[in-house]
């Protein structure tokens, strides 16, 4: 009988160990599928691609189109005007159409008649391409009216007040200062100047009164100085005038409501 016993426990003692060996095989190859799975992101299921992050996802911005979705906004075209609100609240300036595109249109010079912008200087009028008549006026009273006419082919400019001279005076008649218009005169030919005349005080507080049978007119030049072409006579209506120290004449003038305006 011991004999017998000892036969049969050798089987189980064998056993035992390559039991033991399996066990700690198999949690071997648990551990490094674990480690596997732990290198490939962490994920039980790595197959899950609605959890896994995207192979390459577009660039996101911190703010403006996009910034939610990952689109971006589509490049602007070079020289295209843009406008809008800026960050700090202001608006947007619009951009100038294309590079080398003028942001304004160019300025253009001169002014209307006689105007000093951009205009361009012709030669001061001549008494003798210029004819002059005097004309009298019911109102106002006491004045007359002087037209220039060009009469020659070319454009040319009245300059200043006329040279008025009543008579045998010395010096020319005083100009009036405040009729000094904004724009020089300038006569196309066929056009015409004005000027008002006044020969006496209608209160009649002018002095050294006395009548005057000649009247001699001259047109300054450009420097106001002498008279371009001499003096030309000129005939007073019905041959006289009466005239007192309180006359004056005006500037020229582009028409004549802004000649008898004095």
């Amino acid at each position: 009988m011991p004999r017998s016993q000892d036969h049969l426990s050798s089987p189980r003692t064998s056993r035992g160990p390559r039991r033991r060996t399996l066990r700690i095989a198999a949690a071997g190859l648990t551990a490094v599928a674990a480690l596997t799975l732990t290198a490939c992101g962490g994920q039980d299921n790595p197959l899950q691609t609605s959890a896994a992050k995207p192979f390459n996802p577009a660039p996101r911005t911190a703010e403006g189109p996009g910034a939610e979705t990952g689109e971006q906004p589509a490049p602007r075209a070079e020289g295209s005007a843009q406008g809008g609100a800026r960050p700090d609240g202001g608006v947007a300036e619009q951009a100038s159409a294309g590079r080398g595109g003028a942001g304004a249109g160019a300025r253009t010079g001169g002014a209307g008649r006689g105007g000093n912008g951009g205009t361009v200087r012709h030669s001061a009028c001549d008494a003798d391409a210029v004819r002059i008549v005097a004309q009298p006026l019911k109102e106002p009273i006491n004045h007359l009216l002087l037209v220039a006419t060009n009469t020659s082919g070319a454009t040319c400019d009245l300059y200043f007040a006329p040279n008025l001279r009543f008579g045998q005076a010395q010096s020319p008649l005083a100009e009036l200062p405040a009729s000094k218009p904004q724009s020089l005169v300038t006569l196309a030919p066929g056009e015409s100047g004005y000027a008002g005349v006044l020969t006496s005080s209608a209160d009649g507080s002018g002095h050294n009164g006395r009548t005057a049978t000649s009247l001699s007119v001259g047109l300054p030049g450009r420097d106001g100085k002498g008279s371009v072409g001499g003096a030309a006579p000129v005939a007073l209506p019905g041959g006289s005038v009466y005239v007192d120290d309180s006359a004056w004449v005006t500037y020229w003038q582009a028409n004549p409501r802004e000649a008898t305006a004095w």
